[in-house]
């Protein structure tokens, strides 16, 4: 998947929508060759989205367990 501004004037692919779309993104041929989407409803689009997957944190190298036995033997010191 891709995703492009739009080069012609083609309207928001949103039902509901009447505005020009700005972006589209492109599935390469899956269910349709491109979906094209105005600023405001590929913003909404990405905010729903962002509900359902959120990053997960980088595993850190260290264990949490050896991390606080250290600080102990630091504030013992």
């Amino acid at each position: 998947m891709k995703v492009e501004e739009c080069r012609h004037t083609v309207k928001c692919d949103t039902s509901g929508c009447k505005n020009f779309a700005k972006y589209y993104i492109s599935t390469r041929g899956f269910l349709k060759n491109e979906f094209a989407f105005c600023e405001e409803c590929l913003k909404s689009l990405y905010s729903e989205l962002a509900k359902l997957f959120v990053p997960r944190a980088i595993e850190s190298h260290f264990k949490p367990d050896r991390i606080t036995r250290r600080r102990k033997n630091e504030k013992a010191e």
